[in-house]
């Protein structure tokens, strides 16, 4: 272990460290950025020689600018987080809501929004496992969602939500008002089970969210992720490297799947992917 070179290595840096902290240095000035496009202006007016020239060519470098930005930020010491005051007028009535920042990738984050019939609010409606949403742990079924990227959601259709999530890129911000009670998911052990038929879910009619499904072909082995849903279990392919489950229908379902009376009550029910 005392060979390692990595060992090596972090023992260097907290001698630096160490050293720095001894020297307790302090800046000369926190304003270094704004002196030097002072000094940048003031040399343009005059007479430029070859020195001045030389300096100016430099101080408009942007990479010294980021370097003198960085300097003053650190000798503020304002890289610490500042969250704005409150509002004076906030009514002490209203719902506590929290604000949660999701980096979105290439595929889906992993969670599904309906419109509650009764008040119209949007509400998560299933956490996929081993999405990006579930991965977080800040997102809970019954979370009634209120704004994306600061654009609120009180009026709009899921759809038109999802078109908003599809346009962003990279961290979505989402404020929501947490479910009154958050159910932890149960523990269930791992079940696998081999797929009798071909499944799309594109040509499923019942399925509540067409982007939410999973896909697999007749022998395919499936690992069952969650049965909280007696209709719709989440499961993924074994061996996948993808860790997000999808949407199949349980055995429970395909048993009923006959019944005219359950497939339309189904198909009343719309939610969607984001």
């Amino acid at each position: 272990m005392f060979g390692e070179r990595s060992l090596h290595s972090l023992v260097k840096i907290h001698e630096k460290l160490q050293c720095y902290e001894d020297r307790a240095p302090t800046p000369v000035l926190d304003s270094a950025g704004s002196l030097a496009q002072d000094l940048t202006e003031e040399l343009q007016e005059r007479s430029a020689s070859n020195e001045m020239r030389e300096l100016v060519k430099l101080l408009s470098k942007p990479h010294l600018k980021s370097l003198l930005s960085v300097h003053d930020t650190v000798a503020r010491k304002s890289y610490d987080p500042e969250l704005p005051p409150l509002p004076d007028d906030i009514d002490d009535e209203e719902d506590s809501v929290k604000i949660i920042r999701l980096v979105k990738n290439k595929e889906p984050l992993g969670a599904t929004i309906k419109k509650d019939e009764h008040t119209g609010a949007i509400i998560v409606a299933r956490i996929m496992r081993g999405g990006a949403a579930d991965r977080s742990g800040l997102i809970h079924v019954g979370d009634e969602l209120k704004e994306v990227n600061g654009i609120p959601v009180d009026d709009k259709k899921p759809e038109e939500i999802i078109c908003i999530l599809s346009q962003s890129q990279g961290a979505i911000t989402f404020k929501v008002v947490p479910a009154i009670k958050e159910e932890a998911q149960s523990k269930e052990p791992k079940m696998f089970v081999k797929a009798l038929f071909d499944y799309n879910p594109a040509e499923d009619k019942a399925i509540p969210c067409k982007e939410a499904g999973l896909a697999f072909r007749k022998g395919d082995i499936l690992q069952v992720m969650s049965q909280d849903d007696a209709t719709w279990w989440q499961a993924k392919l074994e061996g996948d490297g993808n860790p997000r489950a999808g949407l199949i229908p349980s055995k429970h379902f395909q048993e009923r799947l006959t019944n005219a009376f359950l497939s339309s009550l189904l198909l009343s029910s719309h939610y969607h992917q984001f």
